[in-house]
């Protein structure tokens, strides 16, 4: 009785200890033959990886317009022009809300799309059902000067019933 008691004692300890050690601290451990390995990363991420903080991701930032349609909407299979695309740092985000902001105040019956998809900062407009209401839309954008480098990608839209 006393050897299960020491025994089930014992596993408790080890599970304890070693569920003490993160994953970060398991991998830059020493130990007798291996190499070293050292870790230089951000205090968030060595919380999401070792379970502490849930990354959530960011949502599509919607804004809402004067002259954009109030009824109920419906998700369907259509087209946006992208408007800008660019990298991951604070200034391309910048870039691309000052590229949503251009368009929005020329055509502010577009919608404005600004998203983060890693690795890289977008802006899209508009929600067409057809590529042919795209089209019209990017050469509009193109007569105003407002994206010489704007290009008509599927999307998923909204719909308004």
């Amino acid at each position: 009785m006393k050897r299960l008691l020491s025994l089930a004692l014992s596993i408790l300890w080890c599970t304890i200890t070693m569920s003490a050690q993160n994953f970060t601290e398991h991998l830059t451990s020493q130990a007798a033959g291996q190499g070293t390995v050292t870790v230089h990363q951000d205090s968030l991420l060595d919380d999401m990886v070792n379970g502490k903080k849930q990354f959530i991701p960011k949502k599509e930032v919607i804004r809402e317009l004067p002259g954009i349609p109030k009824g109920k909407k419906t998700k369907a299979r259509g087209y946006r022009i992208q408007v800008y695309w660019g990298g991951s740092t604070q200034a391309d985000q910048t870039q691309a809300q000052r590229a949503g902001n251009r368009v929005a105040t020329v055509f502010p019956e577009l919608r404005v799309y600004t998203t983060f998809e890693s690795p890289n900062w977008r802006c899209r407009v508009g929600d067409f059902v057809t590529r042919k209401e795209a089209d019209n839309y990017l050469d509009k954008l193109k007569n105003a000067r407002l994206a010489q480098g704007a290009i008509i990608v599927n999307s998923e839209v909204f719909v308004y019933q």
